[in-house]
């Protein structure tokens, strides 16, 4: 094999990718060079900061959280509910939101004709 082949190898046995070898092995030619090109621009390095990083990122103080309160736009006058929409498209755009999830229910409160269930 060549120089590539084996560099390949290696990288993914530090990683400890073993079932791409086997894979790669099980191919043909352009299929297994195609593979060893592919994981040679790979920076497994990078790959596993972020991994840390999103794992780092979901501790959460469960002595901190609270309940969130209820709202029913059904409730709340025109203006005001577009005044709360157009808050809400304005943090989505800057990418600063949180996801609440629902359980239960048939999703009346979010304008919904269906069960959240059924999402």
């Amino acid at each position: 094999m060549d120089i590539n082949y084996e560099t390949a190898v290696q990288i993914l046995r530090k990683n400890n990718q073993e079932h791409i070898i086997k894979f790669m092995n099980s191919t043909d030619e352009t299929s297994r060079k195609r593979i060893i090109e592919q994981v040679l621009r790979i920076d497994f390095e990078e790959l596993k900061e972020l991994q840390e990083k999103t794992y780092e990122a979901l501790y959460v103080d469960l002595e901190e959280l609270q309940p969130i309160t209820a709202f029913n736009p059904d409730r709340v006058e025109k203006q005001v509910l577009s005044e709360y929409e157009n808050i809400g498209e304005e943090i989505i755009k800057s990418n600063k939101y949180a996801v609440a999830t629902m359980a239960g229910g048939q999703g009346t409160r979010l304008r919904l004709s269906i069960s959240k269930g059924n999402i």
